[in-house]
């Protein structure tokens, strides 16, 4: 493991942020990790100031700044006290800008092995339509991304990695057994079948059962091979179907706390399997998504 494995919270000041500087203080407060809270202003509002002549713009900026850091420095406090811990190692930064791009500047300037950020913030509707600030910060960055949904009462216990046999799963579960090494794993895979309307159905069930018994036993090989321990054996999930759906209703029947998947490529958000399968993760999971790519597990 690294030395250091500094934690990025990525904050809007709303209520969906505050379960995100929650998670991230107890994951810093368990690995000793030091954390950097971080507020990102969009200027557009500012703009309007400036055609009213009401206010400086520049007055407001350093107003909006220094307000920025005094929330950043309570939400922090405020985590620390519902968690009942002592706050670890922290800073607060604020900054102008766009919000995924400021933050994965950050992460990089800082070397963070984890950004945290809430599921939803001022502007869930809008952000449905083009995409929230985690999907770009997944398809801008090079580092972790952890989307905190549920309020945290307890360490991870149950988490669900989706698993493709590719470079970036085997990345993601590198990255699960890191910051939830005590939990109970499920390892879902899914395929999607082919053949069946073209043969008669004992043979096809006949098909389906070794295809399933095949890739049971490559589960639990690529499971090995990552560094499952014999006293951690995960639930071993072999599902026929569409893998985003398959990975979601799995977690969602495991009570999974948190959903782990991969990330491809260096283009952006790519397809696991078939379809947008890390960005239907983002979007329909229930519990808390964190999202890996090949070689940026980091810890």
């Amino acid at each position: 493991m690294a030395e250091t494995c500094p934690i990025l919270i990525a904050s809007d000041l709303s209520d969906a942020s505050e379960v995100a500087v929650t998670r991230a203080t107890q994951l810093a407060a368990r690995r000793s990790c030091p954390l950097t809270a971080l507020h990102v202003i969009q200027e557009e509002p500012l703009w309007w100031v400036v055609k009213s002549g009401d206010l400086d713009p520049d007055e407001l900026r350093a107003d909006l700044l220094r307000e920025a850091l005094v929330g950043l420095k309570s939400q922090l406090h405020e985590a620390a006290g519902r968690l009942a811990i002592e706050l670890p190692e922290s800073d607060v930064q604020a900054r102008l800008g766009k919000p995924a791009v400021v933050v994965n500047e950050m992460a990089a300037s800082i070397g963070a092995r984890l950004v945290v950020v809430g599921a939803h913030g001022r502007h869930a509707v809008r952000d449905w339509f083009i995409g929230t600030t985690a999907e770009k910060m997944v398809r801008a960055g090079n580092v972790p991304v952890l989307v905190a949904r549920v309020e945290p009462t307890h360490s991870y216990q149950k988490v669900t990695v989706a698993v493709d046999f590719s470079e970036s799963s085997r990345a993601a579960l590198r990255a699960a057994l890191d910051w939830a090494p005590q939990a109970q794993f499920t390892l879902v895979h899914a395929y999607e079948t082919w053949f069946e309307s073209y043969i008669e159905a004992a043979t096809y069930e006949r098909l389906r059962q070794e295809q399933e018994e095949a890739l049971h036993d490559h589960l639990r090989e690529f499971a090995r091979e990552v560094g499952v321990r014999g006293d951690h054996e995960p639930d071993y999930r072999v599902i026929a179907g569409h893998p985003g759906t398959a990975v979601v209703d799995a977690a969602i029947k495991a009570r999974a706390d948190l959903t782990v998947c991969g990330t491809q490529g260096d283009t952006g958000l790519r397809h696991l399997l078939l379809g947008s399968v890390a960005q239907h993760i983002l979007r329909e999971s229930k519990g808390d998504v964190l999202t890996v790519r090949a070689g940026d597990e980091g810890v």
